[in-house]
């Protein structure tokens, strides 16, 4: 069990600054996924922890040890890179074995590991292949047994599933997590990927102009997203501008155009302020029977059907001036027979009309 910590990081290259005072907290055992779009510095943050590039300021301290100023070697850190970097002329069994061997670990044990780690990752009868005779899921395989052999302190994991088929990728992610189970390891993951973020996080960072704009669990970030920033990343499909017009305790009515909407909020906002809501496709229900609007309940017209993946993305105008996106399955749109131009009543409930301030 080991923890992380990132204290005020800072790195630029030439004029141009990469990370910026970034102070982050990894706990013992959890799958940390620094989440952030291509360019934004995700690699940087991983290289630097690993030690193979230096930070221009800031701590690296694991286990309340700064080993910021320790090389590679020094520091027990497994890494896979995105190219999973396997050694071409090694077989399977010398790949693996290699940080035993840089270790000078005597052969009878590098013999016990390495056969091990085989059988946990499904690798029996290719041990002694090269990687070009390997698919992209042994080959992510091998590099994860290479890096974990040594029993590090943490795992670092750079897009590790990015070059994978769908099919081999949904394996991969869900052996990760028992990966991370079976070997109690705390394991840092970078992704540009919103959905593996959701499947596989404990915690998760969004990293944006040098520093982590939001951390959280997924739900905390996703559905109460801090900034605008944030909420549009993570594209948020339903985000509307409006206006304080009542607020009591925690309750809060919003206008905007000729919407009103109601909701229970604990920031310190006044009646008059301006914010936007963010409302999930999911978090809103249709109906195709009639109801009289009201608290939280819209009448509108179908304006378009989509399909997204197993799912429809439906819009519906609910007054000239504003659409909400609503996200159903497809049996359900068939039960309801739902078509353009329908008449539709939308509902949702006020726990799921989030508020950020707009400053």
């Amino acid at each position: 069990m080991h923890k992380l910590q990132l204290i005020d990081i800072s790195k630029a290259f030439g004029s141009q600054i990469v990370l910026k005072d970034l102070s982050l907290e990894i706990f013992p055992d959890e799958l940390f996924i620094i989440l952030g779009s291509s360019g934004c510095g995700k690699s940087t943050l991983l290289l630097g922890i690993l030690g193979l590039q230096q930070f221009d300021s800031g701590q690296v301290v694991i286990d309340g040890i700064n080993v910021t100023t320790l090389r590679p070697g020094e520091r027990n850190i497994g890494y896979v890179p995105q190219n999973y970097a396997l050694f071409p002329n090694h077989t399977v069994f010398d790949n693996i074995a290699f940080g035993l061997r840089l270790r000078k670990v005597s052969k009878n044990i590098i013999q016990t590991k390495v056969r091990q780690l085989i059988d946990d990752f499904g690798l029996q009868g290719l041990e002694y292949r090269f990687p070009f005779q390997l698919s992209g899921g042994q080959m992510q395989r091998v590099a994860l047994a290479r890096a974990l052999i040594v029993e590090p302190s943490l795992l670092l994991l750079d897009e590790p599933v990015s070059a994978l088929d769908i099919e081999t990728r949904q394996k991969i992610k869900a052996e990760l997590k028992e990966l991370q189970k079976k070997f109690h390891i705390t394991m840092v993951y970078i992704t540009h990927d919103h959905q593996e973020t959701l499947e596989l996080a404990d915690r998760l960072g969004i990293l944006n102009n040098g520093t982590i704009e939001q951390f959280g669990s997924p739900d905390e970030v996703f559905y109460k997203p801090k900034t605008l920033f944030v909420a549009r990343f993570l594209n948020t499909e339903n985000m509307l501008k409006g206006k304080i017009i009542h607020k009591f305790g925690n309750k809060a009515t919003i206008q905007t155009n000729d919407i009103v909407l109601k909701t229970y909020t604990s920031l310190e906002l006044s009646e008059g302020d301006h914010v936007t809501m963010c409302i999930r496709p999911g978090a809103i229900h249709l109906s195709t029977h009639h109801m009289q609007p009201g608290k939280n309940v819209f009448i509108g017209t179908i304006e378009s059907i989509h399909p997204i993946g197993r799912d429809l993305e439906i819009k519906v105008l609910v007054t000239p001036k504003e659409v909400l996106k609503i996200r159903i399955s497809r049996i359900v749109a068939k039960e309801l027979k739902l078509t353009h131009g329908m008449s539709v009543t939308l509902s949702i409930d006020e726990a799921f009309v989030h508020l950020i301030p707009v400053m």
